[in-house]
């Protein structure tokens, strides 16, 4: 006899249950394009913000932000309550709003699209939105002692013009000022055709 108990039962899948719309996430069934596109967004003394990749799929590209968190000579008692804070305000709508971590672009045609939820403004959630859209997808973190990181995806839909892209982000939180950083993102349309999918159907 089995120490552990049998496992439930799995419950039942619907088999029409609708894929998510491609504007929400990234495609499942695509490998991308990587553009080298890397830059230190903001820096202080214990707080950095980085892109670290910009992936571009058939009809939207993805930015990969790391968030870096370091301890630098300061006292456990104040490192617990920094990472504390570090935590409490990553997400968009986490923690204090005024203290939040905030991340925007501005394409090269000067539409400026900021993260937030699309499905933030009501109505029907899976209905297409107008214009460009900004989700996050925020990708874990962790650390011990001396360093902490987390991450966030970005999914930029749909393909923006061919271009530069400014990255714009504020975080109050750690006296981090609305501050902008410039990517030339090249030939976005070029990049995105090269976009290859895994299955067939």
């Amino acid at each position: 006899m089995s120490f552990f108990p049998p496992d439930p039962p799995m419950p039942e899948q619907d088999d029409d249950e609708p894929p998510q719309p491609r504007w929400w996430q990234v495609p499942e069934d695509e490998l991308p394009v990587l553009i080298p596109a890397s830059e230190v967004l903001a820096v202080t003394d214990h707080v950095a913000v980085a892109l670290v990749a910009v992936a571009v799929y058939s009809d939207g590209i993805e930015l990969r932000i790391q968030r870096r968190l370091r301890r630098n000579g300061i006292a456990i008692e104040d490192w617990n309550e920094l990472t504390g804070a570090f935590m409490e305000h990553m997400g968009f709508g986490s923690g204090n709003p005024a203290g939040r971590f905030r991340v925007g672009v501005v394409l090269a045609d000067g539409t400026k699209v900021t993260g937030v939820s699309p499905f933030s403004g009501g109505g029907d959630p899976m209905a297409e939105p107008e214009g460009f859209t900004l989700s996050r997808r925020e990708q874990g973190g962790g650390g011990g002692a001396h360093a902490y990181s987390s991450g966030d995806h970005l999914w930029l839909w749909p393909l923006p013009p061919d271009g530069r892209i400014e990255v714009v982000v504020q975080w109050p939180a750690f006296d981090i000022p609305e501050t902008r950083v410039t990517i030339d993102a090249g030939s976005v349309s070029e990049s995105s055709a090269r976009a290859r999918r895994f299955w067939a159907d």
